[in-house]
């Protein structure tokens, strides 16, 4: 049996892909204007206590209609996933890796030896804009592939900067390590 997923199986991934888009921002849309309602229903009437609390529900109402919209949404989703320090405004860079599997037929060439990578390492490094740690727009974003020797090669070398050995006194790390799985 192939490792490989059928043009149907990736086509019907886009689609639910593209609903629950669309109804994430339509659930958001909804949550907003429910808080409208709610604000400006209470600036035209009277102020008592019952309106004001119809008010405070209504809003609170529109609130998490409005969050489970944005916690629907893939693209929202995988922003939060991506997230930063609350106190990261600005231009931030990061660099996520993964461990490439002999099954997943990377075309791609290490970038230090040239080979063809079949298992190995990849390294995603981003360039985006947060708003309190949210990234708010991707300004870029380039792939270094490693084949296995150079991956191994590239992990002792942090591994032992991080630990502050010299060169011949670190142990082997295997490159499908858990703690280098992109999270």
């Amino acid at each position: 049996m192939s490792s490989k997923r059928s043009g149907a199986v990736e086509l019907a991934d886009r689609v639910a892909e593209i609903c629950y888009a669309l109804a994430g921002w339509l659930t958001v849309v909804f949550g907003i204007g429910i808080a409208f309602v709610a604000i400006s229903g209470f600036l035209a009437s009277e102020p008592h206590l019952g309106n004001a609390l119809l008010a405070i529900v209504l809003f609170a109402v529109g609130f998490v209609v409005a969050s489970l919209g944005i916690f629907v949404n893939p693209g929202m989703r995988r922003r939060l996933n991506r997230r930063h320090s609350p106190s990261a405004f600005g231009r931030v860079r990061s660099v996520d890796r993964r461990v490439v599997r002999p099954d997943e037929d990377c075309d791609e060439r290490c970038i230090a030896c040239d080979s063809r990578v079949e298992r190995g390492l990849v390294r995603r490094y981003r360039e985006e804009y947060a708003l309190a740690g949210l990234p708010v727009y991707t300004r870029s974003t380039d792939y270094n592939y490693y084949c296995l020797e150079c991956a191994t090669n590239e992990v002792l070398d942090e591994s032992a900067a991080r630990d502050g050995k010299r060169d011949g006194e670190h142990s082997r790390r295997p490159v499908d390590d858990p703690a280098l799985e992109r999270r």
